[in-house]
């Protein structure tokens, strides 16, 4: 991630430092932006809040490590809403809210959800009407439009606000006089192209589908699976839904009535099965299907292996999502450890991923060795029979998956 441009990189967002009294970066705004400069307005705010996410989570923290602050971001109102999962330490993010949202009672609530898990809010441009006042105990900060609120004005709305802890922030300062006029007047923060102008963040953008199976992986593989939020996942993509239910009806899980219902599928198959079977249909979708199949096969295979007396003590469904994992770069054209950065994962299988480490790095070693030789029609003698017929059943199996998801 870097703030110049190469043949191979794409315009991801920008970023603007915000400044403290003693003009020393406090923090960064994250702002939209794409490679036809395009804003949130002009593409919607749902689709510029998943790919704004996205970039924090696969590569953006990089920059942000750069200033060593927080990270102001915008988010849609249907986001929060959602109250989707976030893999981001709300230490390290400020949530932005604009004067465009409805403050109604289910977004408030939504928003007290929120910070319940720790993450802070600021207002912007509210315009400070009575409807956001049940946010104002949500607020670590507000930000005040200083081209648009005369200061004086600005004065009277802080003096009836009492905010034990809130800063509050001046931006679209453009002036040394308005910077000082605010600084006289006690405000905390400062942001504005006086002070600096948005950079703009290049690197390499993941496609439609590596964003899906993200948002996904991330849902399915939380600490805590909100089965309400998977289930909207699935709903929101008919693609995945269509299959997932061919799949409950196909042979492989026979049952007397039909399912036709997300909900159906989730009760069926039941989290562990959900999780093998939507990360395979999305991996399937992400890539080439001869390169998904390679990828499935290794999966599958390291599964498998924990039959092995040498891998008993494994978690087959860690080894799954291990080997699943590990063909990241080549699925989804992103290197592992930027994608690891949306998911979260047990340490032993980022462990065997980054470096690895332990048995389970082992286990990935061998089924990548195994996967080149056979590539490459090498001589197999050196491997034991029983992991070749191993590999051979997994084989079997992934084109039998294949045909049920075709």
């Amino acid at each position: 991630m870097s703030a110049h441009a190469t043949d191979t990189q794409n315009r991801l967002l920008a970023a603007q430092p915000i400044y403290d009294r003693n003009t020393r970066v406090a923090a960064v705004e994250l702002l939209y932006r794409d490679d036809l400069d395009q804003t949130a307005m002009d593409i919607g705010e749902a689709q510029a809040t998943s790919e704004l996410l996205l970039n924090l989570c696969t590569g953006i923290t990089d920059q942000v490590d750069h200033y060593r602050k927080p990270a102001f971001i915008n988010v849609s109102a249907d986001f929060l809403l959602s109250r989707a999962f976030l893999p981001i330490d709300p230490a390290h993010v400020v949530i932005e809210l604009v004067e465009r949202i409805r403050p109604d009672a289910d977004f408030i609530d939504a928003v007290a959800a929120w910070h319940r898990r720790g993450f802070r809010f600021a207002l912007d441009d509210f315009e400070f009407t009575d409807a956001w006042r049940p946010l104002l105990e949500y607020a670590s900060v507000i930000k005040v439009d200083v081209l648009n609120t005369p200061l004086e004005q600005a004065l009277e709305y802080r003096e009836h606000m009492t905010l034990p802890g809130c800063r509050w922030l001046a931006e679209r300062v453009e002036t040394e006089e308005v910077r000082a006029a605010y600084h006289d007047a006690g405000f905390h923060l400062y942001q504005g192209y006086f002070l600096a102008r948005p950079i703009t963040i290049y690197g390499k953008k993941l496609s439609a589908a590596a964003m899906q199976l993200t948002r996904v992986l991330g849902a399915l593989y939380s600490d805590e699976p909100d089965m309400n939020l998977i289930m909207d996942l699935i709903n929101d993509d008919p693609g995945l839904a269509m299959s997932l239910l061919k799949v409950v009806n196909s042979p492989l899980f026979r049952t007397r009535q039909p399912i036709t219902s997300v909900q159906g599928v989730v009760l069926r198959l039941g989290l562990d099965n959900l999780r093998r079977w939507v990360v395979l249909i999305a991996a399937v979708r992400a890539g080439s299907s001869e390169v998904a199949r390679l990828v499935l096969v290794r999966a599958k295979f390291c599964m498998a292996m924990c039959d092995a007396a040498r891998y008993a003590s494994l978690n087959p469904d860690s080894a799954f999502l291990a080997g699943l994992l590990s063909g990241a770069d080549i699925l989804l054209s992103v290197e592992t450890e930027s994608f690891l950065r949306e998911v979260e994962v047990e340490p032993e299988v980022r462990r065997a991923l980054l470096n690895r480490e332990g048995p389970l790095g082992q286990l990935l070693n061998e089924a990548i060795a195994l996967e080149r030789a056979c590539c490459m029609k090498q001589p197999l003698t050196q491997y034991a029979a029983d992991d070749l017929q191993r590999y051979r059943d997994v084989q079997l199996r992934v084109q039998l998956l294949f045909n049920e998801i075709d």
